[in-house]
């Protein structure tokens, strides 16, 4: 099974869920331990774009339904802010925000 990445901390299929935060090292780890197999779920461009920056891997804009199986992991980017409704935030504005990253897994 593959990890997820996803542009918020969002629960897309009925379930018990276990949500941790984890670190920019933390995530980096996590794709080391799944052996590099990973889905983008990643909705926007400039998100996509700050996240393969800030990982060094390829993250695509995916803007596909997730379902969240049984025991899988997502990494979930979070902005700390909400911004105004219809602002496309660019990769500098991405680069100023607060951010955490998250370690969301469905326990059933």
């Amino acid at each position: 099974m593959e990890i997820a990445f996803l542009n918020s901390l969002v629960v897309t299929s009925p379930g018990f869920y276990k949500a941790e935060k984890i670190t920019l090292d933390e995530v980096k780890q996590w794709l080391k331990h799944y052996d590099g197999r990973y889905k983008s779920f990643i909705g926007h461009k400039s998100t996509a774009q700050f996240l393969q920056k800030l990982l060094g891997i390829r993250i695509e804009q995916n803007r596909k339904t997730f379902r969240h199986m049984k025991y899988q992991k997502a990494i979930c980017f979070s902005l700390y802010e909400r911004y105004p409704e219809n602002v496309l935030l660019t990769q500098r504005d991405l680069e100023k925000a607060r951010y955490q990253f998250y370690l969301l897994t469905r326990l059933d």
